[in-house]
C-alpha cells in the first residue's frame, strides 16, 4: 500500500521537483487497485484505476502528467481489507465538493459500526457515498465535522480547524469501535480543499520531504516552494523527516508545513 501527496506552488515544475525522488513512488506489484485526485481549474478531479496490476505502477509518471498544486495518490495491494470491495466507486481516492481525500487501513467491526457512524452525517453529504469502504466513510465523518463548524465551502479555511475535524472524526470512529470490542483502527491519511493539505500519522511510518528545483545558474530557485508526504513504503532515504505518530503535517496555502500532535 502507498499515499502519497504534494503540493507546490509551480505546478508545471512538479515533475523537476519529484525527480530526485522519483524512485519512492513506485508502488510494487502485484497492485489491486489505485487513483489519483488533484486539483485542475480551481475543480478537484478524480483518475482511478479499479483493476489490479500485475507490473509496477509508477505514480511518478501519472502524477508529472497532471501538473497540479495539490495531488493525492493512493494505492493498494491485493489482500487488503478495502479490496474486499471492488470497482471504481471503492477505489481512492474521494473526493466532496472541492474537499479530496485518501486513507490507509481499516476499522474493526466495521459493518457493526458502519451505520452509527452514517448516522453523524447529514442526509445531503450520505447522497455523496457512493462506495462502501471504510475510508470514504471516515472522510463523511470528516466532513460531517467541518459541518458542524459550519466550515465545509470555506475556501480559506485555517489549517487549524481541519486539523480539529480530524481529531473529532477520529474520536468518534474510535468511541464505536471501542464499544463494538476492539479491533483495527483507520490509519494514515492526508485531506486537501485544494488551498491547504493535512496529512496525519495514525498507523505506520509517515514522511515529509521539501521539495526543491534548480535555477539556471545550477543553485535552489528560491521561488519555488513544494512538500511532499509519502507513507507505506520504506525509509525514503535522506532528506526525508518521519512524521511522529498520532501528529499531522499541516501546510498552508503558503506553503510553510507545521508538525504537531493531532490532539495539540
Amino acid at each position: 500500500m502507498m499515499l502519497f501527496a504534494s503540493t507546490c506552488n509551480q505546478p508545471l515544475r512538479l515533475k523537476e521537483a519529484l525527480e530526485p525522488v522519483r524512485s519512492t513512488l513506485l508502488a510494487k506489484a502485484p497492485v489491486a487497485r489505485w487513483g489519483l485526485a488533484y486539483v485542475h481549474s480551481g475543480e478537484v478531479l478524480l483518475s482511478r484505476s479499479p483493476r489490479q496490476s500485475d507490473v509496477d505502477v509508477d505514480l511518478f509518471a501519472a502524477v508529472a502528467e497532471i501538473a497540479s498544486d495539490y495531488v493525492i495518490a493512493h494505492a493498494v495491494a491485493p489482500g487488503m481489507p478495502e479490496t474486499e470491495w471492488a470497482g471504481t466507486t471503492n477505489t481512492q481516492p474521494f473526493r466532496f465538493r472541492r474537499w479530496m481525500f485518501a486513507q490507509e487501513g481499516t476499522i474493526g467491526h466495521y459493518l457493526q459500526v458502519a451505520p452509527q457512524l452514517m448516522e453523524q452525517v447529514p442526509d445531503y453529504m450520505r447522497r455523496n457515498v457512493k462506495g462502501r469502504t471504510p475510508a470514504e466513510l471516515f472522510f463523511h465523518v470528516f466532513l460531517a465535522m467541518l459541518h458542524d463548524l459550519g466550515s465545509v465551502d470555506d475556501s480559506n479555511l485555517p489549517i487549524a480547524t481541519t486539523r480539529r475535524a480530524v481529531a473529532a472524526a477520529l474520536a468518534i470512529v474510535l468511541d464505536r469501535v471501542t464499544k463494538a470490542g476492539g479491533g483495527e483502527v483507520p490509519g494514515n491519511l492526508v485531506v486537501s480543499n485544494g488551498r491547504s493539505m493535512l496529512a496525519v500519522r495514525l498507523g505506520g511510518p509517515m514522511y515529509t520531504r521539501r521539495l526543491t528545483v534548480l535555477g539556471p545558474r545550477g543553485d535552489r530557485d528560491e521561488s519555488f516552494r513544494g512538500v511532499m508526504v509519502i507513507s507505506g513504503a520504506a525509509h525514503p532515504g535522506e532528506g526525508f523527516e518521519e512524521v511522529p505518530l498520532r501528529s499531522g503535517i499541516a501546510i498552508g496555502r503558503d506553503l510553510r508545513s507545521d508538525i504537531a500532535p493531532l490532539d495539540g
